[in-house]
């Protein structure tokens, strides 16, 4: 099949834990990241902050879905997230899922890429949405008979915690300027 029509979602992270997230690291609404990594070794991890991508989540507590919503705007998903942690949410959800409707793209610092919106991030064809919305439902509800479909543009993005940040800044992979707080490690 062809992908002339583009692609919905740029990128995802599958049950993440938001106590792995430094929310209030420090002062100012830069001092987090939502930091997802591919690749685990020097010379191939790449690490990107989700903190403004625009795209939908959901919310899970210990046995289903209980929240499902958009990230737009200057806060994005992250935003939304971060609002979620004191709401009327709080204490219901322990972990979170999250499509991005932008791209990831290479970054100015070694390591890293970066979100890069799109004008238009509705594909053109409506082929196009209906499998990538048939690809987040299987990916999400994990339908085991279907399985093989797949995002036609998306890249699965794991979480990097506060202790991985750590590490991978003592390790010294990527460029330790791309990180907003300084990773500390809890030992």
């Amino acid at each position: 099949m062809s992908n002339s029509g583009g692609h919905l979602f740029g990128a995802y992270g599958m049950f993440w834990d938001p106590d792995g997230i430094a929310w209030n690291p420090g002062s100012g609404p830069s001092a987090w990241q939502l930091l997802g990594r591919r690749n685990h070794n020097s010379g191939s991890i790449r690490l990107c902050d989700f903190r403004r991508a625009r795209g939908v989540y959901i919310l899970f507590d210990e046995f289903r879905a209980v929240y499902v919503g958009l990230g737009r705007g200057q806060g994005g998903i992250g935003g939304r997230l971060k609002d979620h942690r004191t709401d009327k949410l709080a204490g219901t959800w322990s972990r979170f899922c999250w499509f991005s409707f932008d791209d990831v793209v290479e970054g100015g610092l070694d390591g890293w890429k970066v979100v890069h919106r799109r004008e238009q991030p509705v594909p053109n064809t409506d082929e196009t949405v209906i499998r990538e919305v048939e690809a987040l439902l299987i990916t999400v509800l994990g339908a085991r008979l279907q399985n093989q479909m797949k995002f036609l543009g998306a890249q699965r993005w794991e979480q990097v915690t506060e202790s991985d940040a750590a590490t991978i800044v003592e390790r010294g992979v990527v460029d330790a300027k791309g990180f907003t707080f300084r990773p500390v490690h809890t030992y």
